[in-house]
């Protein structure tokens, strides 16, 4: 292993800790969400939704990728942030999907 790789292992793993990422990068539910900072929000949006952005696995692909024109994932947050209000027990992936799917099926 390149001594670079090594010293990269190594932050990756003291910034997952310090960076909670059991909430981060799992699906936190609603109840966990309202508490996270605005910062954890936009690091977990940006984790979950461009790699599901990128896939459309389950979505027809747009012409014009709106999601990665957004100047920030601010509305995604909020999006998010509603989503959970009116859904406690349900989970935030579920408010940042209904998200990305508005967003792209406005063509």
């Amino acid at each position: 292993m390149p001594l670079y790789s090594f010293f990269l292992f190594i932050f990756m793993t003291f910034y997952a800790i310090t960076a909670h990422s059991q909430n981060l990068f799992g699906n936190p539910t609603c109840s966990e969400w309202q508490v996270l900072s605005a910062r954890d929000k936009l690091t977990w949006l940006n984790a979950y939704l461009v790699p599901l952005n990128l896939t459309n696995v389950s979505r027809k692909k747009p012409k014009t990728d709106k999601f990665s024109q957004l100047a920030s994932l601010d509305t995604a947050s909020l999006h998010v942030d509603r989503y959970c209000n009116l859904h406690n027990e349900a989970y935030a992936a579920v408010g940042a999907i209904q998200f990305l799917d508005e967003l792209t099926s406005t063509e």
